[in-house]
């Protein structure tokens, strides 16, 4: 588990603070959760200097018994630590260490023995300013990040630089006091207790009396918006805005109240006393306890309030709340997928529900080609490739998709329920749901958990053969080696209307009989029920096939000096790289590569001839002129960007066709498209806005059989 806390001063408070952090205002009466792991109290004093590009913090840290270490960033500077126990104040030794992901600075407590409670009182300071104006945030993979910075454009305290005390195996609950110059609104999590200008300064008081396992703060020149929500309105809600935006402020605070009115008919009580949505100056998609830190390109495009805005509130259920215990991975990323975005899907649709699922099944064949790419749920902890998300995100939201289909949605909700009423504040993993899922439902889930969350890998299936014998359809069902234990749906399309009927399917290979006279087709898991890997021919040339690869060539334009400059600096920006090497400058490819090592391509402004080796049937491409399935566009008014086959390597490698009248605008794509994996086409309007899109005809699945075939 991340853990973290904070610092404060010396011997002559330190008593005083033992009475530790009493909730108020609103939370006054909120029961006390229960809180099998140590919690760790914070009563920090936290200073900005802008122009040092430094925070000064004093921390009273109220410690529980069983704990003989904490932990600090390596960045920072202590000036001061003395622990005050029965036995009287205790010099505090401080010492280097490091793991093999981290590096740290160790106190050392007195020993337990001598320790029933204690105050652990320590001063430190840090210094950080990274750069943000290379930060990259996206869908598709999450590149660098930064973990602090303190400056005139903002200030960012992540959990990961370390900059509270912590514990691997505690959680934390806080009373921070921040200092800021004046104009600089802080934010994070818990409710704010106290605002105060004081000369040139900004002092703000934020409470968290219930315990997580991990804290960012984030402070900038923001315009406060506020309102409220949840069933009795208790929950004070907040917009950060970085510019006055009335129709932006009023669209979050409306989309807050409903999301936290969705959640809590679906989960229960919303856990906290706020919700605030934060603006960032970089890029970033964060849910913290109470809070969201979006960058301000994402906040205010026109969908993610609809979308991913729900995601984010929908983590102060799982795992904000119910905290993740690694140890069997992180189940909460997947759960909450499952319960925002394709649950908003299932409110849309049918029909969307199942292009969502298909899309997951899509990006699972994508990004997880090989073996090496692939791991059990079980050791998922967090995103950071195509290939991580794919499983920790996709396959986890399946699994919980599959539970609700076995058990009904009502045991599935109420087995939700009682993981939340039973784990709030506190570690849950995946045993804990089957548990309440078996209770839930009285079925067994032992097998269920050993062949998803344990196993690598997904089944791959296929028909063979499919004939008609009489009044029966007879039909063979193949799956790779071990064998998984399904349940499928099976329909077979006859003259007379549709046949349906589930069957099980728990060997390699076995052969179905089922009453159906005059069949026509026979169609397998025909909604896509179940995870799986999607045969190749299943899948239509998407951008998410190119954006799932490693190492692409890369053809920049020929000719005009401008264009050729434009091709170097869209492969920079998509590479990340300035001396990117896969890249060729005369349009062609090679096409003498074993196939297993052929990679997708992706053209840039290639020539009319080669154009015509790419187009898809259903596009045409004739100077300006842009056909797509019949509908006309102009390249004076878009910019064009396609999935195709590549022509060598028909079936098994897609590339990717950029094309733009502009050397400005098509370097400027290499960052829009990696948005937009889940389509085939691209148009995007050359003054801006969302583009059009839309996807290729798939081709036939070896799950759908015409009968005698």
């Amino acid at each position: 588990m991340n853990r973290w806390l904070q610092v404060v001063g010396l011997a002559g408070v330190l008593l005083a603070a033992l009475a530790g952090v009493a909730p108020t205002g609103a939370q006054t009466d909120a029961p006390t959760p229960t809180e099998p792991l140590p919690v760790i109290t914070h009563r920090a004093e936290i200073h900005f200097d802008l122009v040092e590009h430094r925070v000064t913090i004093r921390d009273q840290v109220t410690l529980p018994a069983g704990l003989d270490t904490l932990r600090l960033g390596a960045d920072f500077e202590i000036t001061e630590a003395v622990c005050q126990t029965a036995a009287g104040l205790t010099a505090i030794e401080v010492i280097a260490a490091e793991t093999d992901d981290a590096e740290y600075q160790q106190i050392v407590l007195p020993a337990d023995k001598e320790r029933t409670d204690g105050l652990l009182v320590i001063n430190y300071t840090g210094t950080f300013h990274q750069p943000t104006d290379e930060v990259v945030f996206s869908r598709e993979n999450v590149g660098a990040e930064i973990t602090a910075t303190i400056g005139e454009e903002g200030i960012y305290l992540s959990g990961t630089a370390r900059w509270l005390l912590y514990h691997e195996d505690a959680l934390a609950r806080h009373i921070l006091t921040v200092d800021t110059p004046a104009g600089f609104e802080t934010v994070t999590q818990g409710v704010r207790d106290r605002r105060e200008e004081l000369g040139d300064r900004l002092v703000t008081v934020w409470r968290a009396i219930y315990p997580s396992d991990g804290i960012n703060l984030v402070a900038g020149r923001y315009v406060i918006g506020e309102g409220s929500a949840g069933s009795d309105e208790q929950v004070a809600v907040y917009t950060f805005l970085l510019e006055d935006d009335a129709r932006l402020r009023d669209l979050y605070i409306e989309r807050t109240q409903h999301y936290i009115a969705l959640y809590e008919e679906m989960i229960g009580p919303y856990p906290y006393g706020k919700f605030a949505t934060v603006e960032n100056w970089f890029p970033t998609g964060y849910g913290m306890p109470s809070y969201t830190l979006l960058g301000g390109q994402v906040l205010r495009l026109p969908f993610i309030p609809y979308t991913s805005f729900g995601h984010e509130i929908c983590h102060n259920w799982w795992g904000n709340s119910v905290v993740v215990d690694v140890d069997e991975g992180n189940w909460c990323e997947g759960l909450t997928v499952y319960c925002a975005d394709y649950h908003y899907k299932l409110q849309e649709s049918e029909a969307a529900a199942f292009e969502y699922r298909r899309n997951t099944l899509k990006e699972y064949a994508a990004y997880v080609r090989d073996k090496t790419q692939d791991f059990p749920l079980r050791e998922f902890e967090s995103r950071h490739s195509g290939a991580t998300r794919a499983v920790g995100y996709g396959k986890s939201m399946y699994d919980f998709h599959m539970i609700e289909q076995a058990i009904g949605q009502d045991s599935f909700r109420q087995a939700l329920r009682n993981v939340y009423t039973e784990f709030k504040f506190r570690p849950a993993n995946w045993t804990d749901f089957f548990v309440a899922f078996a209770d839930a439902s009285g079925r067994d889930f032992t097998d269920f958990q050993q062949q998803w969350i344990d196993r690598t890998g997904a089944p791959t299936l296929w028909l063979d053969g499919v004939e008609q014998v009489d009044d029966e359809v007879v039909f063979t069902l193949v799956q790779g080696s071990p064998p998984y234990d399904l349940t499928l749906d099976v329909v077979i399309q006859t003259n007379n209307g549709d046949v349906a009927q589930s069957i099980a399917f728990d060997t390699m290979r076995h052969t179905f009989t089922v009453h159906a006279p005059n069949a026509r087709r026979v169609d397998i898991d025909p909604d896509h029920h179940v995870f799986r890997r999607l045969a190749r021919s299943e899948i239509e040339p998407t951008l998410s096939l190119v954006l799932a690869e490693e190492a692409p060539i890369i053809s920049v334009p020929t000719g005009e000096a401008a264009q050729v400059a434009a091709g170097y600096e869209f492969a920079a920006a998509y590479m990340g790289d300035d001396q990117y090497l896969n890249v060729f400058e005369n349009g062609e490819l090679p096409v003498d590569l074993p196939a297993n090592a052929a990679a997708s391509a992706i053209l840039l402004n290639p020539d009319a001839a080669k154009l015509t080796r790419w187009n898809p049937p259903s596009l045409t491409v004739a100077g300006d002129l842009v056909l797509i399935s019949g509908k006309r566009y102009s390249l004076k008014e878009y910019d064009l960007v396609f999935a195709a086959s590549n022509p060598y390597y028909s079936g098994l490698v897609t590339d990717l066709v950029v094309i733009s009248r502009s050397p400005e605008r098509l370097a400027g794509l290499a960052n829009r498209i990696t948005h937009y994996g889940k389509y085939s086409w691209l148009l995007f309007p050359v003054n801006g806005g969302r583009p059009e899109r839309g996807n290729w005809q798939a081709g036939e699945s070896p799950l759908s059989v015409e009968v005698g075939s």
